[in-house]
C-alpha cells in the first residue's frame, strides 16, 4: 500500500514544489512507483512536469500525475494507493479546506521552511492545525544559507514551539532552481553532487519517519 506524503506550509515560496519534484525524481530513479498531485493553484509542479515531458518524452518521465476532487480526496487516493509506493502532494500555500483535507489523508506531513522571521511566523499556525488533526509534522529547513546565525535562532524558536525538525537540510544552491525550470531534479544531473546528497539524505529521513 502506497504512502501519501504531503509537502505543506501556508507560506508561499517555502520550496514545496521544488522539494516535491526532487523527491519524486529520487524515488522514481530508485525504482519506486511514484505519483504526484499538484494541489497548489500556482501549478508550479504541473509546469515542471510539462517541461520534464519535453525533455524525456511524454511517456518516459517515470512519474505519474493525478488531478483530484478535494471533496472525494480520501476515496480517490484509496483507489490509486495500491498502484504506487509513494504519492506526493504539493499543497496550497494557504490554510484552506483543501489544505485540511490533504493534512487529514497524509501518512507523512513535511513542512519546508526557509530560515527567516516571516517564514517562522507563517509556519507556527500551520503546525498547530496539523497537531489538531493529530499529525506529527516534520520541519525541513530549506534554502539554508551557510553559517547563518538566523538559522540556529529559528531552530530554537521552532523547538520551543514543540516542532520536530529534520536533521537533513536543503541548501540555497542555484542548481535547485535551474533544474526545476527545465523539468529535472538535481539527481538527474549528478547523483554525487552536494545538492544530490542533500536530497538523498532528506529522502531517506522522510522514509524513516513514515
Amino acid at each position: 500500500m502506497g504512502k501519501i506524503i504531503a509537502f505543506s506550509n501556508q507560506k508561499g515560496g517555502s520550496g514545496k514544489s521544488t522539494l516535491t519534484a526532487n523527491m519524486a525524481v529520487l524515488w522514481s530513479n530508485s525504482g519506486y512507483k511514484v505519483a504526484v498531485i499538484d494541489a497548489d493553484a500556482q501549478q508550479s509542479l504541473t509546469y515542471w512536469l510539462t517541461e520534464r515531458k519535453k525533455y524525456y518524452g511524454e511517456d518516459d518521465i517515470g512519474i505519474d500525475s493525478y488531478q483530484f476532487d478535494v471533496r472525494n480526496l480520501a476515496e480517490e487516493l484509496k483507489n490509486i494507493k495500491r498502484k504506487y509506493d509513494f504519492i506526493l502532494i504539493d499543497s496550497p500555500p494557504s490554510i484552506t479546506f483543501e489544505t485540511i483535507q490533504i493534512v487529514k489523508v497524509a501518512n507523512g506531513l513535511f513542512v519546508p521552511v526557509q530560515p527567516s522571521p516571516l517564514d517562522l511566523m507563517a509556519t507556527l499556525p500551520f503546525l498547530q492545525i496539523a497537531k489538531q488533526e493529530r499529525k506529527n509534522p516534520i520541519i525541513i529547513l530549506n534554502r539554508v544559507m551557510p553559517r547563518a546565525k538566523l538559522t540556529e535562532a529559528m531552530i530554537l524558536r521552532l523547538r520551543y514551539a514543540g516542532a520536530k525538525i529534520a536533521r537533513s537540510r536543503i541548501s540555497s544552491k542555484v542548481i535547485f532552481a535551474e533544474t526545476f525550470s527545465v523539468g529535472r531534479g538535481v539527481i538527474d544531473i549528478n547523483i554525487t553532487s552536494d545538492a544530490s546528497k542533500e536530497i538523498i539524505n532528506t529522502g531517506n529521513e522522510i522514509i524513516r519517519n513514515l
